[in-house]
């Protein structure tokens, strides 16, 4: 038990106990409390700001950036698309060129043969060369 001249503690709040009731037994105490209290308070409402600030602009750079990303993601695909179309074309062209060659091939080879058949027949049936005098009456 505590002597009858004793101050209790019991109930009491110090500035650093983060009570939110004021210290009736010091008004200058209170005064000093309450202006912790309103800067601290300002503080976080400036710091709240300036985070609500960076966040927007971190927002806005990565909207500018989506933006640019979207263009160049059209321009890639349309440069896609064009190297697809002029890809089809050429395989066009290509299959083309090998059925003409195809066919050339096959005509080269007929006219060569043709040729030879030719030259050979043209060895075998060579006219005779007829005396001039043979035919002369006068």
């Amino acid at each position: 038990m505590a002597s009858p001249g004793a101050v209790s503690t019991v109930g009491a709040t110090s500035p650093s106990s983060g009570s939110d009731a004021p210290a009736v037994c010091n008004p200058q105490l209170a005064a000093v409390t309450a202006e912790r209290k309103r800067k601290r308070k300002e503080s976080n409402r400036l710091s709240a700001q300036r985070s609500r600030a960076r966040k927007q602009r971190q927002l806005d750079e990565l909207t500018v950036q989506v933006a640019a990303l979207r263009a160049r993601n059209g321009a890639m695909a349309a440069a896609a698309h064009d190297v697809h179309r002029r890809c089809a074309a050429v395989q066009a062209e290509n299959a083309l060129l090998q059925a003409m060659n195809l066919e050339l091939g096959e005509r080269l080879q007929s006219l060569t043969e043709l040729i030879r058949c030719m030259e050979e027949a043209a060895m075998y049936h060579q006219p005779q060369l007829l005396d001039a005098n043979m035919y002369n009456y006068y």
